[in-house]
């Protein structure tokens, strides 16, 4: 199973173990649907925690996590990453994706040619772009992939292959 980090706990809100949270997923909303969490300090032997609150918009977040009733208990958590399992979240629409399942594909041009691993994606304001970081015989490389339909044609999850087309000027 994959643990995905979804946010981190930045420090305490109050007296009662409560955390101010900072999502790191771009719909924050989709953390009310999520109930089955961990830490990040070790999430194969962790033992899961469930979400027992979560309130305010945006960037602005506060989580209650159950079994931490006290400011004591919160404060060694803070700085943490919260790990949901990635089954966990609901599924999309044919076509989208979410982050944690574009980071790590390899991407290949039209022809297959190996240009290394996605990892990281941008945002800008019309598109997305998907950095590609790759170690060719020429050595380190980095590719930025708009995502538009005309550059990348198929993403495979199955097979963690992303394959895009290298229109005039991308490479």
């Amino acid at each position: 199973m994959q643990w995905v980090p979804v946010g981190k706990l930045v420090k305490p809100h109050g007296l009662k173990g409560e955390f101010k949270f900072k999502p790191e997923i771009s719909d924050a909303s989709l953390l009310g649907n999520l109930h089955k969490v961990r830490l990040e300090a070790d999430p194969e032997t962790a033992s899961s925690r469930t979400i027992s609150s979560l309130r305010g918009h945006g960037l602005r977040l506060i989580i209650k996590l159950e079994g931490i009733d006290r400011i004591e208990e919160a404060e060694p958590l803070c700085g943490q990453s919260l790990l949901v399992p990635s089954d966990e979240f609901p599924p999309l629409p044919d076509g989208e994706y979410y982050r944690f399942q574009i980071i790590g594909l390899k991407a290949h041009d039209e022809a297959g040619n190996y240009f290394g691993t996605v990892t990281e994606i941008i945002e800008t304001g019309s598109n997305d772009v998907y950095v590609v970081q790759g170690d060719l015989q020429e050595g380190p490389q980095e590719l930025l992939l708009p995502v538009i339909d005309d550059v990348i044609r198929s993403i495979d999850l199955d097979q963690q292959k992303l394959v895009f087309h290298a229109i005039d000027g991308l490479l």
